[in-house]
């Protein structure tokens, strides 16, 4: 009886080639080893980076200190915090980019924006 195990490899390899390329989406910690926090350069951080629908951007911070807001483009030029915007506040959240177009964030905590405290990424 010939072996099934060359059949199954084939299959794997298949099924390998048919996921959708999210299967190899990045992670990013968001601030790199200085996480979310002031003093940071968001922009200069996000520069370069080629963000992909499926990646999923780390804020770490310290828990009570900061949080993340997750806003529109008018909010986020103004440091402003709509009523219905969605607030993280664990101090290790993940947010997944589950579609393309421009992403904006920044910390609701009074001054932290306004001081720098604010990341935008663009999607592909």
């Amino acid at each position: 009886m010939a072996s099934r195990a060359p059949l199954l490899a084939v299959a794997v390899l298949v099924a390998a080639a048919l996921l959708p390329a999210t299967a190899s989406a990045a992670s990013y910690r968001v601030g790199d080893d200085s996480g979310w926090d002031n003093g940071v350069d968001y922009d200069a951080w996000a520069g370069g980076k080629k963000f992909k629908v499926g990646d999923t951007l780390e804020f770490l911070y310290s828990e009570g200190f900061h949080n993340v807001v997750v806003v529109d483009a008018a909010s986020y030029a103004a440091c402003a915090i709509p009523g219905n915007a969605p607030t993280l506040t664990s101090g290790d959240d993940r947010v997944a980019l589950r579609q393309a177009g421009q992403w904006f964030f920044i910390c609701g905590v009074a001054g932290h924006c306004e001081s720098g405290m604010k990341l935008a990424v663009n999607v592909h």
